[in-house]
């Protein structure tokens, strides 16, 4: 059986696909429509893949029929084929709402996620009077690209090409990197994620990008030298690693190990202060989509163990977080988030003191807790501490940009970020994000 991960599927007999791709259908005639429906799910059974289908009710039986009468809708393959009315997942009773659609289609594949199971999905956008909902059909269809990609089920958007001006065709076609009619199948000229990006107006972008004048030329130098520290890290860490594997002195072993601790440690701050840059500076770092949580804080707590080990501090972590938990927001802000208040709490600690890690789902919500043992914070300075440029602590290494990303990133993933702390005695910071 196929599984999310499979990096290409049959869309047909002869056409292979990367599994998450996102396919926009135009079509015209409904009796070469129905054909390439039924094509979808006979390919799809031949590797035991379930297949949601969002469409009429007539539609979906007719599909059956034929499928019946091709001998295809066998006992056994019943319970692959999932059928949702679009009138119903599509809401065209009520009015139009942006997140109440991408809400519908992550409670649709959720199931799917939680049992691993791949699954391909059709649907027929069903919203009354498409034209006059233009942009806010574009913005569903540029998150649910990067959604699909992201969890790694082939979705099928189709349009009634009679229903949709020829410019609002051609909008579409830049958030589907497939392009389909009734009798092709080409990649889609127009697809390019990056032109989805609402920017700001140019008053604001002028504040913006002052704004960020002083911490850009703060990078300059890690741009420069970027290259050039890391392959002689990659050297270092690569011949301590083989020292470490030829000599049987436990003492000299330990020592290795450590020069491989600091290698992947300075790499990875390398990485973290470009990242950063990034998401100050590339709109589409802001997309929001469904990710997957687990292995993001995963990911993170390898890393943030070797570099607490580089100042002799211990994490403990205990993570309650389901393997299928998704959420809305961006894999490299999440990780942003988490690695951000987890470097924080090392670098603010006491040596030979622990930090605590706990993540857990309640009422809704992922939580992460962040806790240590370290200088802590007085009230004053807890009201300075997501201002840009603001450091707490004049004797530690840093921009003074990180809390300020943090609490940008919450409130764009529309979560929640509070902080306790005492001076001398630790700090605590909690912060939740909706599933």
């Amino acid at each position: 059986m196929l599984t999310a991960k499979t990096s290409s599927i049959p869309l047909t007999g002869n056409v292979k696909v990367n599994n998450g791709s996102h396919i926009l259908y135009f079509y015209q005639s409904e009796e070469l429509y129905l054909e390439n429906l039924v094509s979808f799910v006979q390919s799809a059974q031949t590797v035991n893949q379930h297949i949601i289908v969002i469409e009429a009710p007539e539609i979906y039986l007719a599909m059956v029929e034929k499928l019946k009468l091709e001998g295809q809708y066998l006992d056994e393959f019943n319970h692959t084929i999932h059928y949702i009315n679009n009138y119903d997942f599509y809401q065209m009773y009520g009015d139009f709402n942006f997140e109440r659609a991408l809400t519908n289609f992550k409670n649709t594949v959720q199931p799917f996620v939680d049992d691993h199971l791949s699954v391909r999905v059709w649907g027929k956008v069903a919203w009354a009077n498409l034209s006059s909902l233009e942009n806010e059909t574009i913005r569903y269809e540029s998150v649910a690209d990067l959604t699909v990609s992201e969890i790694g089920y082939m979705t099928v958007c189709t349009y009634n090409a009679n229903e949709v001006p020829a410019a609002y065709q051609t909008k579409l076609m830049k958030s589907h990197p497939y392009l389909m009619t009734d009798t092709d199948f080409v990649k889609s000229p127009l697809y390019n994620q990056s032109d989805q990006t609402v920017f700001p107006s140019l008053a604001n972008q002028k504040k913006i990008e002052s704004e960020l004048d002083l911490y850009r030329q703060k990078l300059d130098f890690i741009h420069v030298i970027a290259h050039e520290v890391r392959n002689p890290l990659t050297v270092i860490k690569s011949f301590a690693t083989i020292l470490k594997s030829e000599i049987e002195d436990k003492n000299i072993q330990a020592k290795l190990s450590l020069i491989e601790d600091y290698s992947t440690a300075i790499d990875y701050e390398i990485n973290h202060i470009i990242q950063t840059e990034q998401m100050l500076t590339v709109d589409s770092l802001w997309k929001t989509k469904l990710i997957k949580a687990l292995p993001t804080i995963e990911e993170v707590i390898n890393v943030m163990e070797v570099k607490a080990r580089t100042q002799n501090i211990n994490v403990e972590t205990t993570i309650l977080v389901p393997a299928n938990t998704i959420m809305k927001g961006n894999l490299m802000g999440f990780r942003l988030v988490i690695s951000n208040l987890l470097s924080n709490a090392i670098k603010y600690s006491f040596e030979g003191s622990t930090v605590t890690f706990n993540s857990f789902i309640d009422q809704g919500y992922i939580h992460l807790h962040i806790i240590d043992k370290g200088v802590g914070m007085t009230v004053n300075e807890q009201e300075k501490l997501f201002r840009k440029y603001e450091k707490i602590n004049q004797e530690v290494a840093g921009q003074g940009i990180g809390l300020f990303m943090v609490h940008q990133l919450v409130q764009h993933f529309k979560g929640r970020l509070t902080v306790e702390s005492e001076k001398g005695k630790g700090t605590k910071m909690m912060v939740c994000f909706p599933l």
